[in-house]
């Protein structure tokens, strides 16, 4: 983004702090104001190149401004945060924001359409419900150890045991203990019902975007994992590699130099934990069926069980996964099957 005037905004639920720098890098406004305000001041700069950092609301006014004409960056919040100087505060932070954005290096992340950002909505209300379960599942088990019943872990494993610990008249659970039982029994199946509900309506958006046609195609990956691939890269445009991808969810190892030696981590597991979860889950389905499938792909994941393990292989074929992805998204083409060597 080359043009004259740069603005920077502290995005927040009511205030904004708004900066306007020149093309020399004066600060020439830096203060609070309302969200009518703010673009007052935007709509006097047709020119201006604008970054915020990727936070709640950042997509929804990074497509308002780009609707206008504007060139709009969305910078990581953790990334920003590394250029702030003195303490935490709003016009701190706007600054922090306007040096980030002047690193030729640094990454800006990839505007959501309203059709990814639906996904993504959907997704995080899934997980949502996700979680209920747990907790509903968690509190279940820790009432029957009070009174000497232990259900195992498992929610398929649960839902058979609860009702037969209900019925069963030896055990020393009272008829309050029952009650209780049975009320939170009754919510996790409803929860669990919800939770259905709503991967299912995932998938029929899924299947009608044609970027997540293509990926489900990839060995491993799901309609969940390709949908929600989908809302986080997009095109993956903003990558100029598929490393790059796979750096942006923390697949990658982590590098520490220092005197001219480097040292090879673990992966750095940054960015979206939920999306690495996903990748990493389908890649593990694809490790253990395997088998003694001839594919190109199988023979080297056989090749990287021999030498590196279960684990580090179950990363390196995640790594895979997303370069492939990436590759695909930013091609349009279908996946191919690697060559067996």
């Amino acid at each position: 983004m080359n043009n004259s005037t740069t603005i920077c905004i502290d995005l927040a639920k009511e205030v904004f702090q708004v900066a306007v720098f020149n093309q020399a890098g004066k600060a020439k406004l830096n203060k609070e104001v309302t969200a009518k305000k703010m673009c007052l001041i935007i709509a006097q700069y047709p020119d201006a190149a604008i970054y915020m950092e990727a936070c709640g609301s950042a997509h929804h006014w990074a497509r308002r401004f780009t609707s206008s004409g504007h060139k709009v960056g969305l910078i990581p919040p953790h990334l920003a945060a590394k250029y702030r100087v003195g303490n935490k505060s709003d016009k701190n932070d706007v600054l922090s924001i306007y040096k980030a954005c002047k690193n030729q290096q640094l990454h800006c992340v990839q505007i959501r359409t309203l059709e990814q950002q639906d996904i993504a909505t959907l997704h995080k209300f899934r997980e949502g419900y996700k979680k209920e379960r747990n907790q509903i599942a968690n509190r279940l088990r820790g009432f029957g150890r009070e009174y000497g019943v232990n259900f195992a872990l498992g929610i398929n494993k649960l839902l058979k045991q609860v009702p037969i610990a209900l019925e069963d008249a030896e055990n020393e659970m009272t008829v309050v203990a029952r009650r209780v039982i049975f009320r939170l029994l009754e919510q996790l199946r409803h929860v669990i019902m919800l939770m259905k509900e709503v991967t299912d309506e995932i998938e029929a958006i899924a299947k009608q975007i044609d970027a997540c046609q293509r990926l489900v195609q990839l060995p491993g990956i799901a309609w969940l994992g390709a949908s929600m691939m989908y809302a986080k890269f997009g095109s993956a445009e903003c990558f100029r590699r598929g490393r790059d991808a796979s750096a942006s969810i923390g697949l990658v190892p982590a590098h520490s130099g220092s005197g001219g030696k480097v040292t090879i981590g673990r992966i750095t597991k940054r960015g979206d934990t939920y999306l690495r979860t996903l990748i990493i889950n389908g890649a593990r389905s694809l490790v253990i069926h395997v088998k003694e499938k001839t594919d190109g792909l199988s023979c080297w994941v056989r090749q990287l069980l021999n030498t590196k393990g279960f684990n580090k292989t179950i990363v390196a074929v995640a790594n895979k996964l997303v370069r492939m992805a990436t590759a695909m998204l930013k091609s349009g083409l279908e996946y191919r099957q690697p060559v067996a060597q």
